[in-house]
């Protein structure tokens, strides 16, 4: 299993935990605010952790545009030194 697929899967199971312990708070009264607020947050920084692992191949991509610009703008500044 991939480290996105398991970060991934770690965040949900810790959101649907706290959504679950949300509704226990309002019918029980059991858990805790401050639980509630820890695998919330936890949940929510597993799933910004999976999400910017998979950024990596448009970084990617935007950094061969970019080379490409650059080339470009070089070939316009020769062709008009050359006019």
């Amino acid at each position: 299993m991939k480290v996105n697929n398991l970060a991934n899967l770690i965040a949900w199971i810790l959101i649907i935990l706290g959504v679950i312990f949300i509704l226990w708070k309002l019918i029980g009264e059991s858990p805790t605010e401050f639980s509630i607020l820890i695998t919330l947050i936890s949940g929510i920084l597993f799933k910004i952790m999976a999400f910017s692992g998979d950024l990596s191949p448009l970084k990617e991509r935007v950094k061969n545009i970019d080379s490409k610009f650059n080339a470009l703008a070089s070939d316009f500044k020769d062709h008009i030194k050359n006019k």
